[in-house]
Formats: structure tokens, sequence, C-alpha cells
């Protein structure tokens, strides 16, 4: 899994939208705040993981 979905399963993403693709959308989580839906397109190219200010490759 090379996509923002790393970030979400770690719980530092906050739904800023920086993660910025045409294969991520969002919607509300359980408590209500965005959060990025990866589509089945995703090719896990990881530019989306470059654009987050929460996402450090070193701590994977």
């Amino acid at each position: 899994m090379n996509n923002i979905t790393k970030v979400v399963k770690s719980g530092l993403c906050t739904g800023c939208r920086a993660c910025n693709c045409e294969h991520i959308t969002f919607e509300k989580n359980n408590n209500g705040f965005p959060s990025p839906v990866v589509d089945q397109s995703c090719t896990n190219c990881g530019e989306c993981l470059k654009q987050c200010i929460y996402f450090d490759e070193n701590d994977d």
C-alpha cells in the first residue's frame, strides 16, 4: 500500500485535503470529519504521500 490509506490507518489524517489526487474523494468518517477514500483505479504511485504534511517516509 503506497497511498494515503497509510496515514488514515495510522490515525494521523486530519482531512486537510493536501493529498489532492483524482483517485481520492473525501467522505465523513464516524466522527463526522472528512476522511480520504481511495478508489479502485489508484496506481499506488505515492504522490498523495508526498503531498501529505503528516506522512514521514522514515516512519514507514
